[in-house]
């Protein structure tokens, strides 16, 4: 149903890899955020049905010790295949049928984007930041500080993430999929009155970034755009987003939550690459707590994400 009153609503755009049923997704995301089903002020714009095959389900919290106990053992006991031999060869079979059908475009991004998270992993230090940076304020101070998880650890986790981000991210940027996904957000816009908070993590930034930053939704007021663990960072990904870089039209403040650990955020700062005159990007370091420090339910747990959230609904 369309919403016509001027009450804020907020859309959800989820990240790489597959989801559960969109109802089921956006529970946990209202919970994890706001801690209570917030119904019709939310809705979660679900892509992950044009990604995978089947969808996935709600299983043990990844933000716990149980889920990242049950991650943990699976790898070590699977090598990081399905336990379910059927599951495991239908998954092996349409990774091979996506790395048959890359081009030599989709190949070299697939390679560059994966070697660049490969460096970050194996890197000595991490970047820091330590300020959040605004129009005229400069690049924000960074320092470095050295990368505490030993190096098994910090390759089982890019693995994961790489598992999920750079299958996805090919197929968004190279495939048919792309403008399927696109619709979903655009569909989402359109289907309500009013202003918009929009929240995305992942792969999602990028999806939400593009649709907001095309011409039709100029004058659609969206008064906080939350970016967390995004990719937008690399050079890869700003190579083939739409251009130029800068702060969607409609966008009033950009909040970009990033965790100095989480492999996926090449550096933890966005305004320095994405400009516009009155407006700004903040910036903000936030700690997520889950095991791999990217998941969303760690960033959307974080005092900073839920207190820009809450003030902005």
């Amino acid at each position: 149903m369309r919403n016509t009153t001027d009450t804020v609503s907020v859309l959800y755009v989820h990240g790489a890899g597959n989801k559960p049923a969109a109802e089921d997704l956006k529970r946990a995301w209202d919970d994890d955020l706001f801690g209570k089903d917030m119904a019709g002020r939310t809705r979660m714009v679900h892509y992950a049905d044009l990604l995978h095959r089947r969808p996935g389900t709600i299983t043990a919290d990844a933000c716990g010790a149980d889920g990242a106990l049950a991650a943990l053992v699976s790898d070590a006991l699977t090598d990081g295949t399905a336990p379910d031999p059927e599951t495991a060869a239908a998954e092996a079979a349409e990774a091979a049928e996506d790395f048959g059908a890359m081009t030599a475009e989709q190949q070299a991004f697939a390679l560059s984007l994966t070697l660049s998270m490969a460096v970050r992993a194996a890197a000595p230090v991490a970047p820091t930041a330590l300020a959040v940076a605004g129009p005229g304020a400069g690049a924000a101070a960074v320092s470095t500080e050295l990368l505490p998880l030993p190096g098994p650890l910090r390759r089982f986790l890019l693995r994961q993430l790489l598992e999920r981000l750079i299958p996805d991210a090919n197929r968004y940027f190279f495939t048919r999929a792309k403008e399927q996904i696109r619709e979903r957000l655009r569909t989402a816009l359109d289907s309500v009155d009013g202003p918009v908070v929009v929240i995305s993590h992942s792969l999602g930034t990028v999806v939400a970034y593009d649709v907001l930053s095309e011409p039709r939704f100029a004058g659609r007021p969206v008064p906080l755009f939350v970016t967390l663990g995004s990719p937008l960072g690399y050079t890869e990904i700003q190579d083939v987003v739409v251009k130029p870089l800068r702060i969607p039209a409609p966008v009033r403040l950009w909040m970009n939550f990033a965790d100095r650990f989480d492999l996926v955020t090449l550096d933890t700062t966005l305004a320095d690459d994405f400009r516009a005159p009155a407006r700004m990007i903040a910036d903000v370091p936030v700690d997520n707590r889950s095991p791999n420090n990217h998941a969303s339910c760690g960033y959307l747990r974080t005092g900073r994400v839920r207190s820009a959230v809450r003030a902005a609904v």
